[in-house]
């Protein structure tokens, strides 16, 4: 189970960097905005991967833990991990002063944040045909 888990987890972050990449590309294209020494396309795909690990570990805990409410608490803490996290670049990240517009990089990273709760809600049919218990 945990195998399945973690390709599941594994899936989500490749999707989400994925996902992240092209929204980093027409982001930077329609505000002519170039944020990439701080937010590179590395940075990108290293956040996203790590992203859908972590939450394919602590789905896996959640099963372990909540047996057959798993899943609904599961979701429940990855949704408001989301909206936790977008926090952090609205309010206490510090961009180098050389950057222009240093107001457009919250636009940017904010959706980013979601991206990998969609990606992780969105391929759970390959994954999980039937709610996940523990064998």
């Amino acid at each position: 189970m945990f195998k399945r888990i973690f390709f599941w987890g594994l899936t989500a972050g490749i999707l989400s960097a994925v996902a992240s990449i092209i929204y980093q590309q027409i982001h930077e294209f329609a505000t002519y905005t170039d944020f990439s020494k701080v937010l590179g396309i590395p940075v990108i795909i290293a956040a996203n991967l790590i992203g859908g690990l972590l939450a394919a570990i602590a789905f896996w805990i959640c099963i372990k833990l909540f047996k057959k409410n798993a899943e609904l608490i599961f979701n429940l803490l990855l949704s408001m991990g989301s909206f936790a996290s977008v926090i952090y670049p609205i309010f206490y990240f510090k961009l180098p002063l050389d950057v222009p517009m240093p107001e457009m990089f919250p636009l940017l990273t904010v959706p980013m944040h979601f991206l990998p709760a969609i990606a992780w809600f969105t391929i759970r049919p390959l994954f999980a045909k039937k709610p996940f218990t523990e064998s």
